[in-house]
C-alpha cells in the first residue's frame, strides 16, 4: 500500500504542477504551497540520509518544479526499496531530538502533501479556478 500511496503522490503532484504551469496568471500561494510540498520532500529525503535539510517555505521558481518533483520521485522509489524498518535519528524545525521509522516517514510525506494539495484547490476555487482532482479514489480509478 505504501508503493501504491506514493504512485498517487507523484501522479497528483503532477497534475497540480501542471495545472499550475497552465494558469494564465500567477497565484502566488498554490505556487507557494506547491514549493512547500517539493521542498518538504527533499527536506524528509536529505534527514533520512543523515544530512539537514534545507528551507522548506522558500517560494521555487515555476520553471524549477518538475525537476524537484522528478528527483523527488526518483529518490522515494529508491527509499521505497529499502529498508523500510530502519530508524531515522533527525532534528526538528524547533531543536527537538526524534526518530522515526523510514515507513512511517514515507507515509507522512504523502499525508502531507494531501494536506497541502486540499489548501491549493481551496484557493484555488476562492480565486474562481478550477484546480483539477487529485483525491485517491480518483488515482484508484485510472
Amino acid at each position: 500500500m505504501l508503493e501504491r500511496l506514493h504512485d498517487h503522490r507523484e501522479w497528483a503532484n503532477q497534475q497540480i504542477i501542471e495545472w499550475y504551469l497552465a494558469l494564465p496568471h500567477a497565484e502566488e500561494y498554490c505556487l507557494k504551497m506547491i514549493s512547500h510540498i517539493l521542498l518538504s520532500e527533499e527536506h524528509w529525503l536529505a534527514r533520512m540520509r543523515g544530512v539537514p535539510g534545507g528551507e522548506v517555505w522558500t517560494i521555487l521558481p515555476p520553471d524549477e518544479l518538475n525537476a524537484r518533483w522528478s528527483a523527488n520521485n526518483a529518490a522515494w522509489r529508491e527509499i521505497l526499496r529499502s529498508d523500510l524498518s530502519r530508524v531515522v535519528r533527525y532534528t526538528r524545525f524547533g531543536g527537538e531530538s526524534c526518530e522515526s521509522v523510514v515507513s512511517d516517514i514515507a507515509t507522512h510525506v504523502c499525508t502531507h502533501a494531501v494536506y497541502h494539495r486540499g489548501q491549493i484547490a481551496a484557493q484555488a476555487a476562492r480565486a474562481g479556478l478550477k484546480c483539477p482532482p487529485t483525491d485517491f479514489i480518483v488515482f484508484s480509478r485510472l
